[in-house]
This record gives structure tokens, C-alpha cells and sequence, in this order.
């Protein structure tokens, strides 16, 4: 009996969005001490996953940790000190993100800063254009 190479998901793996035209994205930048890094991003990898699960709307996330950004003068001051992370939400609709940034959004950044009182962060929209 021969095995197959095929793989198949796993039903714990992480949902992958396409992004195709239209696609909208709900970005978080943020800005951590550099020794609670780690801590950071291993609390963020379970709470960006409970996010797309419990908000109606939010299809899939990313997370990643990006180099520092020059060029922005109020980061590029940090030094080395901070480690930079960005978050992406895929979005199913403009209705949607309207309606978690009105009902959820500000009890979610409550929960971050009393937690991880250290963050700096930036909030923008993004949409796909091809």
C-alpha cells in the first residue's frame, strides 16, 4: 500500500484570505518594548484568531512583525528599543468593519492598553484596488 503525498488542512491551520480587488483590510500598527516582544506577539497569535471567530464580519487575520520603519520620525526616534508589528483583518464589508468599530472597537483597545499598557498605535482601512 503506497501513501499519499497529498496534504490535507488541517482544521486547527489558519484561514488564508485571496486578496482580490474589493478586498478590504482593517489594519493595526503597533509599537512594543522590545523584551516583552515575544510575550506580545504569542498573546496576539491567539487573540487576532478569537477575533475573526467571535466578530460577524471578519474573515481571516495576519500578523507580522516588520523591520523598523524609517522614515517616521516619530518611530525612527525609538532607537532599536521597540519592535514593530502589524495586524491585517480581512473584512467582509464596509457594514461590517462600520459596525466593530462602532460596537467593538473601543472595548478591544481598553483590553490591549490595561494588558499591555506600553502600546503605540496606528489604525487605518485598506481596499484592494487590483
Amino acid at each position: 500500500m503506497t501513501q499519499s503525498t497529498e496534504s490535507t488542512p488541517s482544521a486547527t491551520a489558519p484561514q488564508m484570505h485571496t486578496y482580490t480587488a474589493g478586498t478590504l483590510v482593517y489594519e493595526v500598527n503597533l509599537s512594543v518594548p522590545r523584551e516583552k516582544a515575544e510575550d506580545y506577539i504569542d498573546w496576539l497569535r491567539g487573540f487576532t484568531k478569537e477575533q475573526v471567530k467571535r466578530i460577524p464580519g471578519f474573515l481571516s487575520t495576519m500578523v507580522f512583525r516588520q523591520p523598523k520603519p524609517y522614515g517616521l520620525h516619530w518611530l525612527s526616534e525609538e532607537g532599536n528599543a521597540k519592535t514593530y508589528i502589524t495586524v491585517h483583518y480581512v473584512i467582509e464589508s464596509q457594514a461590517h468593519l462600520e459596525e466593530y468599530l462602532k460596537r467593538d472597537q473601543p472595548a478591544v483597545a481598553a483590553a490591549e492598553q490595561d494588558r499591555f499598557e506600553f502600546l503605540v498605535t496606528s489604525r487605518r482601512t485598506l481596499s484592494v484596488v487590483c
